[in-house]
């Protein structure tokens, strides 16, 4: 158990292997997330370029959180709900999250 509390911002830009640190996070009850619903980008993608010029993109992996759940169009949700201007971010995590 950590001695030192900590809370992890979050926003609608929070994505893709951010959005599975903050949950790994959450899911071990380390830390709790402050801020807005993530944005929800739980797709690995590559692209594979075509002889005619063209491309295809394929999903070759699906992000998944230590919990087994799948984030992709959902993102994750934050223990503490705030909105806070980008400048104001530290100033915006309530006491409670701590």
């Amino acid at each position: 158990e950590a001695a030192v509390p900590l809370a992890v911002l979050v926003d609608r830009n929070t994505a893709s292997a951010a959005e599975v640190f903050a949950a790994a996070l959450q899911d071990n009850g380390r830390a709790k997330l402050v801020g807005e619903a993530t944005f929800g980008k739980g797709l690995v993608q590559t692209i594979a370029k075509l002889q005619d010029g063209s491309a295809l993109v394929v999903t070759v992996a699906r992000y998944e959180t230590p919990q087994h759940s799948d984030i992709n169009k959902r993102g994750l949700k934050p223990d503490v709900e705030t909105a806070c201007p980008a400048d104001k971010d530290a100033e915006c995590v309530p006491e409670s999250a701590l």
